[in-house]
């Protein structure tokens, strides 16, 4: 293997022109069953995936299925000869039971001491637990 081969083989992108020049890298490339004019994709330049924070976002997808789930809603009220307000007037209800038994859990647990002690050690357990897991050494493929 030359020099230049190497080199090629090091950083394709900036020895692109090497492949037009050495027969032998063309030669391999075919064996191997890649186009000579493939390029080496930097590794630290992939695209992203949707998932992964890419600019694509479907929200007109997001939007048309709230806007579907409305319609369906209002559509279920007529059928059901309920006003909509109906609905979420007599939903309010239930919401503001939830928010009253959340905002008096602080109350009914400030009293009792016991409570407070436990919730306090089985926050250091539960954290010293997540230490001891992730400070172990990580198991690879060939582990």
């Amino acid at each position: 293997m030359k020099e230049a081969c190497q080199r090629y083989l090091e950083e394709p992108e900036a020895h692109a022109n090497h492949l037009a020049e050495c027969a032998e890298c063309r030669a391999l490339f075919d064996t191997l069953g890649i186009a000579a004019d493939t390029r080496a994709v930097k590794v630290d330049a992939l695209p992203l995936a949707p998932w992964e924070g890419a600019s694509h976002r479907p929200w007109p997808l997001v939007a048309g299925g709230a806007l579907l789930l409305l319609v369906v809603a209002g559509a279920v009220c007529a059928w059901a000869g309920v006003p909509p307000m109906r609905v979420v007037q007599s939903s309010l209800g239930g919401v503001q039971a939830m928010q009253a038994l959340v905002m008096g859990a602080p109350d009914a647990l400030r009293g009792k001491i016991g409570w407070q002690v436990g919730i306090g050690v089985g926050f250091l357990i539960f954290n010293t637990a997540l230490v001891l897991l992730l400070r172990r050494a990580p198991r690879g493929i060939d582990a």
